[in-house]
């Protein structure tokens, strides 16, 4: 889940956008829907670059210039790009299987709800009601 926004204010901004960073998620999560398949976002916060996928130790010491290091924990070789690939997809399949863990929704009687401090905007629920039928006699029952 990156910040586009955030990304459009840098001096990668013209590379950005023409990548059309946001409109490729909006493109990944209705094609998935229409599928039957499921668009799991990771927190953009999420060390994924940091994390050593073999035995989760966080290099913190990385800055953005180094592409490769070695775990100093289990001596794993790490490019970068893959290595945070591979990191980013565990996260997924965790948030998939736990269903709240990192993802900003969830299903509560069958509606979208969102978790605290997911997003600033608030919405509200409406109370679900049991449906409403007329009578012949032009009254209202309900059921």
């Amino acid at each position: 889940n990156l910040c586009v926004k955030g990304l459009a204010r840098t001096k990668l901004a013209k590379s950005v956008l023409d990548a059309g960073f946001g409109m490729l998620i909006n493109f990944l999560g209705y094609k998935l829907e229409r599928e039957g398949g499921k668009l799991i976002e990771v927190d953009r916060f999420f060390p994924s670059t940091k994390l050593c996928h073999c035995c989760q130790f966080k290099n913190n010491s990385l800055n953005l210039s180094i592409r490769e290091w070695v775990c100093p924990s289990c001596q794993t070789h790490h490019d970068r790009d893959e290595n945070a690939a591979k990191n980013i997809r565990e996260e997924g399949v965790k948030i998939l299987s736990t269903n709240t863990v990192g993802h900003t929704e969830i299903q509560a009687c069958g509606e979208d709800v969102r978790l605290v401090g997911a997003c600033a905007k608030k919405h509200s629920s409406v109370k679900q009601e049991s449906p409403v039928k007329l009578r012949c006699d032009g009254g209202v029952s309900k059921t």
